[in-house]
């Protein structure tokens, strides 16, 4: 635990409802042990499970949605790392993966409005993000060509922001073309243009 607080009660049930009372938090999403307390009664040291609230978030929204959607979700030391499997991912990678990356855009927010140091949230569907990637990095690549080509701008389709960092990063280091999103809200498009002379 890195910074649990300490709570006692007459009981376990006790502790952990004060617990929850004080870290605004239901009990399945908190990390707690039991510790020894002086005079009697019951001690946790509990904390806000990062985890467990996104596995709480997650299947209630699949409930919600009646979706047939798991998450397996794990901790790394650079992400929370969630695989999603299911009948309905379809529904998530369709569009360049859309539903995907506006997902991780809650858990995301989620998070981060529940807990001052937080991890950033991964989502994946059986490789899905690594076919994308390998998609992007030649969609990033081809459009160059054409703007150098033609020596005009390309604009591409309206992308998620996940996605335009892939076009981003693909095109970083070309010294012929520099990239730029243009747009409002969460889709934009992504322009490659010449890169122009200094």
């Amino acid at each position: 635990m890195k910074h649990p607080a300490r709570f006692s009660g007459e009981t376990l049930d006790a502790a952990l409802s004060v617990a929850c009372s004080a870290l605004r938090a239901r009990i399945g999403e908190l990390r707690y042990e039991v510790v020894e307390t002086e005079g009697g009664g019951v001690g946790v040291e509990a904390e806000l499970d990062p985890v467990a609230m996104l596995g709480l978030f997650l299947s209630e929204s699949f409930r919600a949605g009646k979706l047939d959607v798991v998450a397996r979700l794990e901790e790394t030391e650079e992400a929370l790392v969630g695989e999603l499997e299911g009948g309905d991912c379809g529904l998530l990678t369709a569009g360049g993966g859309k539903g995907l990356d506006a997902l991780q855009y809650l858990c995301n927010r989620v998070l981060s409005r529940r807990l001052d140091h937080r991890l950033p949230v991964h989502l994946d569907v059986g490789g899905f993000k690594d076919r994308r990637q390998s998609q992007l990095q030649e969609r990033a690549e081809a459009a160059a060509d054409e703007a150098l080509r033609t020596r005009a701008p390309v604009v591409l389709e309206p992308m998620t922001p996940a996605a335009r960092r892939e076009i981003h990063l693909a095109l970083a280091d070309d010294p012929g073309v520099e990239t730029e999103s243009d747009g409002e809200g969460f889709l934009k498009r992504v322009v490659v243009r010449p890169r122009r002379r200094r």
